[in-house]
């Protein structure tokens, strides 16, 4: 295996970024959720690896990635995802999402149809009706606080931005996801943080969606990284 990391400009920012070439065929990129790193991903790309090239990305903001001008945004995120697969040269590839993450996948999805082999999305909604009514209240109060904090010390803005990530974006519509064409596997917990009756608007928004509700809260995927590593790679793997 041979790690080649680095960043690369995307608009004003800076997006770093690691390759790891495990001699795969194919290339499976991670994207993590808001306010975390790819080094979330860790335990993840090592059980990975063992099937796929795997591509790291701090989303603009977050990790070793700059904010660039103007607030953060997932359009933002989408575009610089463009970027650096077009910088790296990769095509077909897997793309999976988590969270924010997947949500960033989402909107990049549709207007790149033919550089996607299969898509996992984890998590994702399309705006702020998808949180269950626990996790509206305590989101809408979390940005109301970073917003009052930011105003009192701007060093605190990263966090407001995180938040208002969560608060205000995306502004995703059924009728856009629909265009994926990508065979894509839906995934939530049943306790997840988005309402089941949202993640099935997803999945059936998508015309190769397929749905996989596990046993576990929104943050499964670090809890249990091999049962969750075995779902995602017997989808990938599957018809190959």
């Amino acid at each position: 295996m041979s790690v080649h990391s680095g960043k690369i400009r995307s608009g004003s920012a800076q997006i770093y970024y690691e390759l790891h070439q495990n001699q795969k065929e194919k290339t499976l990129v991670l994207l993590h959720g808001n306010a975390e790193s790819s080094e979330r991903f860790a335990k993840h790309a090592e059980i990975f690896g063992e099937y796929f090239n795997i591509l790291l990305i701090d989303s603009r903001g977050h990790g070793l990635s700059t904010v660039g001008d103007g607030d953060l945004s997932l359009d933002k995120m989408a575009v610089d995802l463009e970027n650096i697969l077009n910088t790296l040269g990769l095509e077909k590839v897997h793309i999976l999402g988590f969270s924010d993450g997947a949500n960033t996948a989402m909107i990049y999805a549709p207007k790149n149809n033919e550089l996607i082999d299969k898509l996992v999305l984890v998590g994702g909604n399309l705006d702020y009706s998808g949180f269950t009514l626990q996790t509206k209240a305590l989101v809408a109060i979390g940005y109301f606080l970073a917003w009052i904090n930011m105003k009192v010390d701007k060093t605190n803005r990263i966090n407001y931005e995180y938040y208002y990530l969560m608060f205000k974006e995306p502004h995703l519509k059924p009728n856009y996801i629909n265009k994926i064409q990508a065979k894509t596997l839906v995934m939530a917990g049943d306790k997840d943080m988005i309402s089941r009756s949202h993640t099935d608007l997803i999945v059936n928004s998508i015309k190769n969606g397929i749905l996989k509700i596990y046993r576990g809260d929104h943050f499964y995927i670090y809890r249990q990284p091999e049962e969750f590593c075995k779902y995602v790679i017997d989808f990938l793997n599957k018809d190959e």
